[in-house]
């Protein structure tokens, strides 16, 4: 792809098209690193979904007596997200179409339950631009205060060879030691770190990937 291709807009349409054209509406398994990060939650969360796509893992959480709020920018995904909801009878799930670059997305999905918060990204990460990654942590910080959970897991260098069923997706490969810097940098120290494959197996495609669980710490000045 060229960078033009690359550009927000370009990849936005292209989420837009392929959620489009997803049927029919049938609620998805979650991805076992949501099967995971439920595991480690030992009391309900405000869970903050971002780059949610079809919902399987908001879904997931809001069925496992979470609050829920699924991200995304493809107003075709929010829309079949939002149906599956409905279906399902979660109430307590919704979800806000939006770029994770708006200045507004904070203040849209802010926390309002009183819950824990833990903010969610899976193969999200590796989907945007390293601009958006740090409108990512600037959206983490603004919902999370001192004690609050940051959740991501990413494909990493070494799935640069790799097989890909979906070869056409847009994708950045990220260094998992850069990564944890950026997000201490942002405030976040990480709590869990682990890295390889099996993690994310589908079909022909065995991401190598590194998951990480950091704890929102509160600086000095704050």
């Amino acid at each position: 792809m060229s960078e033009k291709e690359n550009s927000m807009e370009s990849k936005g349409a292209y989420w837009q098209s392929y959620y489009s054209g997803q049927t029919p509406l049938v609620a998805p398994l979650p991805s076992q690193f949501a099967v995971f990060i439920a595991g480690e939650m030992n009391e309900p969360h405000e869970v903050f979904d971002i780059g949610c796509g079809g919902g399987r893992d908001s879904l997931f959480f809001g069925s496992h007596s979470h609050a829920v709020t699924g991200v995304d920018g493809s107003q075709a995904a929010i829309d079949k997200c939002s149906e599956l909801a409905r279906m399902a009878g979660l109430s307590g799930t919704r979800f806000v179409c939006s770029p994770v670059t708006s200045d507004e997305l904070a203040s849209t999905a802010a926390p309002s339950t009183g819950l824990p918060v833990l903010v969610y990204a899976r193969f999200f990460l590796h989907a945007i631009t390293d601009e958006e990654e740090e409108k990512f942590f600037h959206l983490a910080r603004a919902l999370t205060s001192a004690g609050g959970k940051l959740a991501v897991e990413f494909r990493t260098m070494r799935d640069v060879a790799q097989e890909k069923v979906t070869a056409s997706h847009y994708r950045r490969f990220i260094d998992p030691i850069f990564f944890n810097a950026r997000a201490l940098q942002a405030g976040f120290s990480a709590r869990y770190f682990v890295e390889g494959f099996g993690f994310a197996k589908y079909k022909h495609d065995d991401a190598h990937v590194a998951r990480f669980i950091f704890e929102r710490v509160v600086e000095p000045n704050e």
